[in-house]
């Protein structure tokens, strides 16, 4: 950021063309204003002889007037009625880097993160901007745009005016940048911001503002005609002003002619605004401006506005009795007294033969040597840019010798300093007395060196310097404070030292003659002491005469007067005559005043051996005459009183009654639009008002002089040097109450040229307005602002020329401790260095307390070594010194040095020594902080016990010193405390050590420390499962971010609480936890966190879901899909859209709300990006969804798509699974060989070895489908024996699940009966399921018993096997609503239904050993658990895990068991589980061996490929 305004923004140059040119016109566009060239160049046409005619000049305006017409028509008269025509402005701020002039992205996107932080806190931004003239519409940060608009002209004219100067951007900057911004030097001259806006909108909206105030100033074009005969139509000429109203007639207004007062009809053609509003603010505030001086005609010999240098004479010229015009003959040279200017007749010279000086008329010479004035002064002399060089705004008050004690007071070297455990505990702990306490007599006593001050160089010209007499608040007494009081302090009354004059007792009684008032009076030139009889207080009067009414002081000048008369004593006559003048004029009595005044003209005297009254005469009776609107007068003495005004420098100011003629001439160059002249006049207004303590008026004046100097600068392509009123302004700005004005210009100060006075007096200025700005850092409870650095920076750079030490060592221990407050440890470093070196200048007590902070920031830093060699000197130091505290402080410092290097016993016993001082000296803080220190010392070392006394003994010394600032001291032991409770396991004690330091931090008022104790109070309450206590607490948190306005805290501690109140799982505390996920959106939107943000997006639609409110789940959903997608990251994305799925899949409503995020969203993400295993996930998950849908035919383009990604992935398992799933989609269709084929495929790719026995049963039901599948529906009867068989091997290993086993001796003994007839197998087979449904039925039961209860037969027990299987289908995924419903469509059930019982068995395999081993129990209980319609249960605290990697149902693990390589597994549609009722009956051993020799029947080729892998085992199965 750069210290000039920048060329990016609206610059003076470009704004005066602004104003000037034709957007500033009533059309409103480039090319409608042609008129205006004549405004600002007809002067000078006029020069060139180049005279317009007012018919030509009438043709090239008309044009203009065609547009204008039109403009009328539409927008103009629009804003009146809103219709058509936007009254706002758009203002677009951009970020960037100086270096390179392009736009920083980086720095863009903190801005607009910033913007939407403080945009949440609206009043402040509509106070900046109200600061600025503008009122605030909207704010746009993702457009970084705001939208303002203004109802006045005055309005616009400041806000303009405060855009051209940089104030705006400043603003910006100042309001924007982050408080870290500031702490980087580097950063702040690199990074700036840049304003723009649209100029012509803004051109529009001000003449369409001048329209409707009804009336304005404007200029007359062109001459008026004359041979008219209208009467009403009003005569004027060419540039004269008038004001104008509209009276609703598309081609005549009423106007009012400024110079005669005169009314009447104008032509509307003939009539141009003035283009500025400071001339349109001007003539309205200050409507006494009557006559206007006619325009130079002899301009062309003298090439620029301001000249200095010779003329010689054309003609002969005789000066007038009493005219004090020089007497010139042909030839003659004279040279110009102080300057020229081109816009006056006249100027004053001294004839170089005569010496004598006069008028001279600039008719009557030619320049001879002429030349311009220095580029660096443009406007001004060299005793003027002087004087400003010393102007000082705040000079006269009171310099505050404790100004840096009271910002930056450290009690470093005489308080002890509280370790840290771990980054738990405070960062930093600021053992800084409040502002109510005393510094310690050992700190720091800063002052300011009397050699700063400095003295107002001195002066040749017979007047008082522009400093010592226009000092604008030089004598103001207001202290140097954090009072805001002190800001409405009124201004002390304005006091001269008397004069040593005679006193009026001593005239008594004297004879007239011999009046030493006479005597006094009559001198023939200047006195020093006549300087009181000129000034603006009467001094001479008041002080002289004191005692004496004014009119006994009237009557006593009158006979002076007489006196004079009688006795020829010509000065004293003219003297007495002004001085009974200006009192005449005080009581305004004008028309005495102008006797007076023209009778002291009338003495012939030569007048400029007494210069000051000759200027005052011509000036106060020049300006009675303008009051008196008597222009038939003016010719006599206006351009004479010109010309002593404004071309000699450094003028006193006698009566405000002069501002009469400055507005004469600040209206004249208006008319000619001659911008030096303006300055100069707007130079002198602003002393004037400055001079009377006005400083309210002289502000606008003070405005538009500098905006003049940086147009002029612009134009000159250079800096122009003499003019940075930035310094006054700031200060005129911190009077009238706008605080970002005064800081801003403060910061745009460019003066290089400041006392070390003046650099305290600006970080004074920069802090005061900073606390009206945030009222906490006035009250002590917040650091000072960071940019503070930077005024800290400017003023050591000052101290640093001179010797001042002391004052050098503060500032660097001021900058230490702002650059330590906000984090910035290693600058804090470099500076506690730099005072370490600068207080060894002064001597060796000086530099103790820089030393003893430059070591414990090396302790802060982790530099331990470098701090014990720092700190081994200082103790050596002290022994033997009267300074125990001192060596106290360097034992304590030591001993946290030692402690960190893990040198515990060395730290016990600088611990104890400084514990010890602190006892002999009878400081119980210190003592309180050593054995707090000690305690923490033992929490180190793992000794609880031993740090509870310690920590005991200290809180009871901090509660006897409660009034002291300890409180985070206080705070942080007694979190020690608790935490030695807490490693005993004594949790009440813990929680009441706790909530007594939350007492003392909310007692104290400190919002760090109630943050601390807050956030650990939560915790432990969440630990000990008290989730309300814990709620309560966080909500205090959330309280003081919002306090801190620390958005990124409140946006953590907001999505805390929104899990804590879901997890209490009831509907009011699920819309709690809605309403708070809902504010932490708005902060992550704020903070332009779009990854945060999405995924709020989506934790909102989750817990709509919960509510039961699907319509505002999906567009909350919708809502994280679009954030995702503005992130450009595909990856985001994608999982974005499948979290969102996953919120109505796995719910138990709505679920085929998911398919569009699937299908539409996620699958082409995943393709896209080439991720297989996302990509069959997804796939899976669509299938199991729409065969929950019974959409089979679209759930069977997707199985065959994922049976195709599955090969890619390279995982075994997702191949097997996938063939499962497109087996069971073809089961579905009733395409049965499709079906025993893809069953038999994902058969072929199990392991050949068994891991686990359990996975036997995964086998055995999907055998038994298979066999139930070739029987009933392929109708092969030898298969399906082969399938069974099979299935009874795999039953056979899995001792846990007797009842498949008995299931599956049933269906084998039915195959033997009816299909197969083998009347011993079938007997066999019977057998072995009676003996194995008395082992199921119990002890003590027979089978007979069993059979004649049950009525069962054979037939009966084989479909009681079919009915098993059923009902463990109808307990699966597949057992869902729609398939029981499917099924219970069927009268009979069939064999096929029963084989339902394979489809759920297969997914949970875990990688316990290295192999597959399939846990079926395992896989059973989760099946039903992520599938169940209880789902409503779930947090969503875990809803990740659920999400990323497995469907609905299990999960599938590779091999290696990497958890990106788990899959969707088998569902709940594909292996429906038999749920048998008696699972955990287990079989004797010696039934197990007969069963193991049933005969197995021979079975297909094509089966035994498959390589049934249960004969075999892996040890570890065993």
């Amino acid at each position: 950021m750069g210290i000039t305004p920048s060329h990016e923004d609206i610059s003076s140059a470009e704004l005066d063309a602004l104003w000037r040119e034709p957007p500033y016109t009533l059309a409103g566009t480039n090319d409608h204003f042609s008129g205006n060239d004549i405004m600002t160049q007809g002067s000078r046409a006029e020069e060139k002889g180049q005279l317009v005619e007012s018919g030509q000049e009438r043709n090239e305006s008309e044009n203009y007037w065609k547009r204008r017409e039109a403009f009328a028509r539409g927008s103009t008269v629009s804003l009146a009625v809103g219709e058509r025509f936007s009254s706002d402005v758009v203002l677009v701020f951009s970020g960037r880097r100086c270096s390179s002039a392009v736009p920083d992205c980086a720095l863009q996107e903190a801005l607009r993160t910033r913007l939407r932080v403080v945009e949440s806190n609206s009043q402040d931004v509509i106070q900046l901007f109200k600061d600025l003239s503008a009122r605030l519409v909207s704010v746009h940060a993702e457009k970084d745009s705001f939208v303002i608009t203004f109802k006045t002209v005055e309005e616009i004219w400041k806000f303009s005016t405060y855009l051209a100067l940089g104030y705006v951007a400043r603003c910006l900057e100042n309001f924007l940048f982050d408080q870290s911004f500031w702490l980087d030097p580097e950063r702040i001259s690199d990074l700036e911001i840049s304003v723009t806006l649209d100029e012509e909108h803004l051109a529009t909206l001000y003449l369409g503002l001048l329209l409707q105030e009804g009336s304005f100033f404007a200029k007359a074009l062109y001459n008026s005609n004359e041979g008219c005969e209208d009467e009403e139509e009003l005569s004027f000429k060419r540039n004269d002003l008038l004001m104008v109203r509209d009276t609703g007639q598309d081609s005549m207004w009423e106007g009012t002619q400024l110079s005669t007062g005169l009314h009447g009809h104008v032509s509307v053609k003939a009539m141009q605004p003035l283009p500025y509003p400071f001339y349109q603010w001007f003539l309205r505030k200050y409507p006494g401006c009557a006559g206007c001086a006619g325009s130079p005609t002899q301009r062309e010999q003298f090439q620029h506005a301001i000249e200095t240098g010779t003329c010689v004479a054309m003609v002969d010229h005789s000066s007038p009795p009493g005219g004090e015009e020089l007497q010139l003959s042909q030839g003659d040279v004279v040279e110009v007294q102080g300057l020229l200017l081109r816009s006056l007749d006249m100027f004053i010279g001294t004839h170089s033969a005569t010496g004598r000086t006069g008028f001279i008329h600039k008719t009557h010479v030619e320049p001879l040597d002429v030349k311009p004035l220095n580029q660096q002064l443009v406007f001004l002399t060299e005793e003027e840019k002087s004087a400003l060089a010393q102007l000082n705004p705040c000079s006269g008050e009171p310099v505050d010798s404790s100004l840096l004690d009271r910002l930056f007071s450290s009690d470093i070297s005489a308080v002890y300093r509280l370790d840290r455990l771990d980054e738990s505990d405070f960062t930093y702990i600021r053992n800084q007395p409040k502002q109510d306490q005393k510094v310690p007599a050992s700190a720091r006593q800063s002052f300011i060196s009397e050699k700063s001050g400095g003295t107002p160089p001195y002066h040749s010209s017979p007047r008082a310097s522009l400093y010592q007499s226009h000092n604008p608040l030089g004598r103001d007494g207001e202290p140097l404070s954090f009072s805001l009081e002190d800001t409405f302090r009124e201004l002390d009354e304005f006091q001269d030292d008397p004069l040593l004059f005679p006193e009026e007792g001593s005239w008594e009684g004297e004879e007239e003659l011999f009046d030493p008032t006479l005597t006094l009076l009559n001198h023939s030139t200047f006195q020093e002491e006549f300087l009181p009889l000129y000034d603006l207080h009467h001094s001479y009067l008041w002080v002289t005469f004191s005692g004496k009414t004014q009119d006994e002081l009237l009557a006593h000048l009158e006979s002076v007067r007489e006196g004079a008369k009688r006795s020829s004593m010509h000065w004293a006559h003219r003297r007495a005559c002004f001085l009974l003048g200006r009192l005449c004029a005080k009581k305004t009595k004008y028309s005495q005043a102008r006797v007076y005044y023209e009778e002291a003209l009338s003495v012939c005297v030569d007048g400029f051996s007494d210069l000051p009254l000759l200027v005052a005469l011509y000036v106060n009776l020049t300006a009675v005459y303008l009051k008196q609107r008597m222009p038939e007068k003016l010719p006599q003495t206006l351009e004479k009183a010109c010309a002593l005004l404004l071309c000699l420098p450094s003028h006193d100011f006698t009566s405000l009654d002069e501002l009469e003629l400055l507005k004469l001439l600040l209206r004249r160059s208006v008319v000619e639009g001659d911008k030096h002249l303006e300055a100069r006049v707007c130079y002198l207004v602003s002393s004037l008002f400055l001079s009377l303590r006005k400083t309210e008026e002289a502000l606008p004046f003070v405005e538009r002089l500098q905006f003049l100097t940086v147009t002029l600068s612009t134009e000159a392509g250079h800096p122009i040097a003499p003019l940075d009123h930035n310094w006054l302004l700031s200060h005129l700005f911190h009077r009238k109450y706008m605080p970002y004005l005064a800081l801003a210009s403060l910061s745009l100060d460019t003066r290089q040229d400041h006392s070390l006075q003046e650099a305290f007096q600006r970080v004074e200025l920069f802090v005061r307005n900073s606390v009206r700005l945030n009222p906490r850092w006035r009250e002590g409870t917040s650091m000072l602002p960071a940019q503070i650095v930077v005024y800290l920076q400017q003023a050591l750079a000052i101290a640093e020329e001179g010797e001042d030490f002391k004052t050098q060592r503060d500032l660097c221990l001021g900058l230490a401790s702002v650059y330590q407050h906000y984090g910035a440890l290693e600058r804090a470093l470099s500076c506690a260095q730099q005072a370490v070196e600068t207080g060894g200048h002064i001597n060796e007590e000086e530099g103790f307390e820089a030393s003893v902070l430059l070591g414990w920031l090396l302790v802060m830093t982790g530099r331990q070594e470098e701090a014990q060699k720092t700190l081994q000197p200082l103790l050596a130091s002290l022994q033997g010194t009267d300074s125990p505290t001192q060596r106290g402080v360097i034992h304590n410092l030591l001993a946290l040095c030692l402690r960190r290097q893990g040198r515990v016993p060395e730290a016990g016993w600088h611990l104890h020594s400084a514990l010890h001082i602190s006892r002999e000296s009878g400081n119980q803080r210190n003592q309180a902080l050593a054995l707090a220190n000690l305690g923490c010392l033992a929490l180190g070392v793992g000794a609880p016990g031993v740090a509870d006394r310690f920590l005991v003994r200290s809180l009871r010394l901090f509660l006897d010193i409660w009034e002291s600032p300890t409180d985070e001291e206080h705070v942080q032991t007694y979190l020690w405390l608790g935490r030695s409770y807490k490693d005993r396991g004594k949790n009440q004690d813990v929680r009441l050590c706790y909530e007594m330091g939350f007492l003392i931090a909310l007692q104290a008022k400190n919002m760090h420390s109630q943050m601390v104790v807050a956030k650990v109070l939560s915790r432990l309450y969440a630990d000990l499962l008290l989730y309300g206590q814990s709620i309560i607490y966080y909500e205090h948190c959330v309280s003081v971010s919002r306090e801190l306005k620390d958005k990124m805290l409140e946006g953590e501690y907001l999505e805390i609480l929104s899990s804590l109140y879901l997890s209490l799982n009831t509907e009011k505390s699920s819309r709690k936890s809605l309403d708070y996920t809902k504010q932490s959106l708005r902060i992550s939107i704020d903070l332009g966190k779009r990854e945060e943000e999405s995924e709020t997006w989506l934790q909102v639609g989750r817990i709509y879901y919960l509510i039961q409110e699907d319509e505002l789940a999906d567009m909350y959903l919708q809502a994280a899909v679009k954030t995702a997608l503005r992130m450009n990251d595909p990856h985001f994305a994608m999982n974005i859209y499948e979290e969102a799925g996953d919120v109505f899949f796995k719910g138990h409503r709505n679920q085929l709300a998911s398919l569009p995020f699937y299908r539409d969203g996620s699958l082409p993400f995943a393709r896209s990006i080439r991720d297989t295993h996302s990509e069959f996930r997804l796939l899976s998950k669509l299938t199991e969804l729409l065969m929950a849908q019974e959409q089979h035919e679209e759930a069977l383009q997707y199985a065959t798509l994922a049976v195709l990604i599955s090969t890619k992935t390279r995982v075994r398992v997702n191949e097997r699974v996938a063939y499962h799933r497109l087996a069971t989609a073809y089961h579905s269709l009733e395409q049965y060989e499709m079906a025993e084929n893809y069953y038999l495929k994902s058969l072929s790719l199990c392991p050949a070895v068994l891991q686990h026995p359990a996975e036997a049963r995964y086998y055995s039901k999907l055998y038994s489908r298979l066999g139930n599948l070739t029987m009933h529906k392929l109708k092969d009867a030898h298969d399906a024996v082969g399938y069974f068989q099979l299935a009874l091997a795999a039953a056979l290993e899995d001792r846990d699940n007797p009842m498949a086993l008995y299931v599956i001796y049933m269906k084998l003994a039915e195959i033997h009966a009816n299909h197969m007839p083998d009347a011993q197998l079938c007997q066999t087979y019977r057998e072995r399921a009676q003996s194995l449904r008395k082992v199921l039925a119990g002890p003590g039961d027979t089978g007979e018993k069993e059979d004649t209860d049950t009525g069962l037969r054979e037939e009966d027990i084989s479909e009681a096997g079919m009915d098993n299987s059923q009902a463990g289908a109808s307990d699966s995924a597949e057992g869902k609503e729609a398939q029981t419903r499917r099924d219970g469509h069927k009268e009979t059930k069939t064999e096929e239904e029963s084989s339902e019982d394979v489809n759920d068995t297969e997914a949970h395999i875990s990688n316990n050993t290295g192999e597959h081993c399939l846990d079926t129990n395992v896989l059973d209980v989760d099946m039903e658990t992520s599938h169940s319609h209880t789902d409503s249960s779930l947090t969503f605290e875990t809803a990740p895990e659920h999400i990323t990697d497995s469907s609905a149902t299990d999960s599938l693990h590779t091999l290696n068991g990497q958890a990106d390589e788990v899959q969707v597994g088998i569902s709940h549609l594909d292996m429906v589980a038999v749920q048998e009722p008696c699972t955990n009956t287990e079989i004797p051993q010696e039934q197990m061996e007969t069963f193991h020799n049933i005969p197995v029947s021979p079975h297909r080729g094509h089966m035994l490929a498959t390589g049934f892998p249960i004969l075999k085992w892996s040890h570890g199965c065993h």
